[in-house]
């Protein structure tokens, strides 16, 4: 490995996790908090470019400012040897390409949970102002407990920004899983991760994407054709589910769900009505016979001149001419880099021996001398300095104004960028909230506060992100994490009736034949309208219990079918750690059913969720 052994004397390399064509990914240890860790470390060959060090440096401030527990958390970020690197949560498992390869279609229940949770995701970057662009199978990792996390929000842009940038360069996205705006390079919204969701749904249920081919053939059929719906891919799907994709892939994005939140919800809607729990269906039929038969009933249909025909090869041959200007674009982007022509022209009042002195502010070091020397300049780095919107390494200032005359072959000096002046993040655990606010706001940064359960005293600070000593811009976003006591809230809704508030637990760790105790905080979000039995698991890892305890709300609490909107309902459980518990870390699940099943898990809140069960927290057994 020709990287460095351990980037900035505090993340050593482990092993290499897989390369993109950005950047290169590894397993690290975080040597100060003794925590695995994920690195993304840019490719050397676009540290010299700063349009790339600059979209590099805005994917971490994008990616940290999103927390969620279904996206990859960003820890921190800086440079070493010159090599701008993000360090992310690391999630063990297999990104969800890995899992198609390896399995093929999923079940209709797999597809439903792994796309409410991608949803639960990417909508809460939609709430938080950013698109995603290229949401795919591998940008979606699968924790062994069947947790989906959504990698990569560091390509996020601010809602209206452009798929281009200026020079017309493809930003972002993968053409398989392309929306029709992107294909035409047009602006991205959050429509458009959700045509992406949908080409993932698709793919999960039928074991293919809608199209396939070269990436130019496929961009224009995203753009021009209509897929095949996935329940004629497979006719075992359930109608109304591919509806919903039938939905997501609408050509214009506002015909689908404005938002990952709307599509969530349909999915969950399609959940309650009970026809997701149907179990596995195999892909019935190759796509290629379904397109026969289509083919063919379509031929049979049509007599005289095939208008459908004509139509269509004139919208190919529209789509191709597209195309080439977007591929033309790319091309340019890629292959050819301009010298900028932004020399002035020289006038009749220029006296003999005279040139004008060409505008170099904002370009690369590189591209500014060329330019200087082509007018019959000279160019001399007189210094470096930073610059809160010019990127690292282009001019800032020039030591003559642009379009001054002066005599040939004079040196013109210039002042090369830093990019933005850094800060160093304090130091705020153990302090008070208030404390660690004021101290914040002192530095020039924003605090965004969340709570979580400690045996400290509520209102301290128990952890930070990105840690003391991380290097950030002015205005960041620096994430508290403030003891609430041993009461933590959660936030969770299951079947949009019932909020599980929060829970108290005394303790984390436990012995072998330790009793434990756990306080459910329920509330009526609207009238329950039956009896539910609540159940609280203590599982491994996989799910599987090894504990548990099921009944009606606890300790005389009234039961759920006389609830109100606004009862607050305190539920006491107490059960025994087995005494042949091996020692290692345990989950507590909990969840609420009736005769006809769980009730869903509609938002996990500060939880996550799975098979419609609230993944509160993990205790240790020693």
């Amino acid at each position: 490995m020709t990287e460095p052994v351990i980037f900035n004397n505090r993340y050593q390399i482990l092993a290499k996790l897989g390369e993109g064509g950005l950047a290169e990914v590894y397993r690290a240890q975080d040597v100060a908090l003794g925590r695995l860790v994920a690195v993304k470390a840019l490719r050397r060959e676009y540290v010299v470019d700063p349009a790339f060090l600059v979209r590099f440096h805005r994917e971490a401030q994008s990616a940290a400012s999103l927390t969620n527990p279904n996206i990859v958390a960003v820890y921190d970020f800086g440079q070493d040897l010159g090599r701008p690197y993000i360090v992310m949560e690391y999630v063990p498992g297999r990104d969800l390409r890995t899992v198609l390869q390896d399995g093929g279609a999923l079940s209709v229940d797999q597809v439903v949970d792994i796309g409410l949770q991608v949803c639960a995701a990417v909508g809460y970057a939609h709430r938080a102002g950013l698109v995603h662009g290229d949401i795919k199978p591998g940008n979606i990792l699968i924790t062994p407990d069947g947790r989906a996390k959504v990698v990569d929000f560091g390509l996020a842009r601010a809602l209206g920004e452009s798929a281009m940038d200026e020079e017309g360069e493809l930003v972002w996205g993968t053409p398989a899983y392309f929306a029709p705006e992107q294909a035409a390079g047009d602006r991205v919204v959050p429509a458009t991760d959700v045509y992406a969701i949908g080409v993932i749904l698709y793919e999960m249920l039928t074991g293919k994407v809608p199209f396939t081919g070269l990436d130019s053939d496929v961009a224009r059929k995203h753009l021009y054709e209509t897929p095949i719906p996935a329940d004629q891919v497979n006719p075992r799907i359930p109608h109304r589910l591919a509806r919903i994709i039938d939905t997501a892939l609408n050509k214009q994005p506002g015909e689908r769900f404005r938002t990952a939140d709307h599509m969530r919800q349909a999915l969950t809607d399609f959940r309650q009505s009970g026809e997701g729990q149907t179990g596995y269906y195999a892909p019935a039929a190759p796509a290629s016979s379904v397109a026969g038969a289509a083919s063919t009933s379509t031929a049979d249909r049509t007599t005289g001149m095939d208008w459908v025909g004509l139509t269509l090869g004139f919208f190919a041959v529209l789509a191709v001419l597209g195309l080439v200007v977007l591929w033309a674009a790319v091309y340019r982007a890629y292959v050819q880099r301009p010298i900028p022509a932004n020399v002035p022209t020289p006038t009749a009042t220029l006296a003999v021996g005279q040139v004008r002195v060409p505008d170099v502010i904002g370009m690369e070091e590189q591209d500014a001398r060329q330019v200087l020397e082509s007018t019959g300049l000279q160019m001399q780095v007189l210094g470096h300095a930073h610059h809160p919107t010019i990127p690292p390494f282009a001019i800032i200032e020039q030591s003559a104004r642009a379009g001054e005359p002066v005599a040939e072959e004079v040196t013109i000096g210039v002042v090369i960028s830093q990019g933005p002046e850094l800060i160093e993040v304090p130091p705020l655990i153990g302090k008070t909230l208030d404390e660690a606010q004021a101290q914040v706001q002192s530095a020039g940064l924003i605090a965004q506060i969340q709570e979580a359960w400690s045996e400290q005293t509520p209102g301290t600070v128990i952890d930070q992100n990105p840690p003391p000593g991380s290097l950030v811009q002015s205005r960041s976003l620096i994430s508290l994490t403030a003891s609430s006591g041993t009461q933590a809230p959660v936030g969770a809704t299951l079947g949009d009736r019932i909020l599980l508030a929060g829970y108290e637990l005394p303790r984390l760790d436990y012995r072998p034949g330790d009793t434990l105790l756990l306080s459910l905080i329920w509330q009526a979000v609207q009238p329950p309208g039956q009896g539910y039995t609540v159940f609280v698991h203590l599982t491994r890892a996989d799910g599987s219990p090894i504990s548990q305890h099921d009944g009606l709300p606890a300790n005389g609490a009234r039961p759920t079918e006389t609830w109100t909107p606004g009862d607050q309902i305190t539920d006491d459980h107490q059960f025994s750690i087995p005494p042949e518990t091996p020692p290692g870390e345990y989950w507590l699940r909990v969840g609420m059913y009736d005769n006809a099943g769980r009730l869903p898990v509609t938002d996990p809140g500060q939880a996550s969720a799975t098979d419609d069960i609230i993944v509160l927290r993990s205790i240790q057994v020693n």
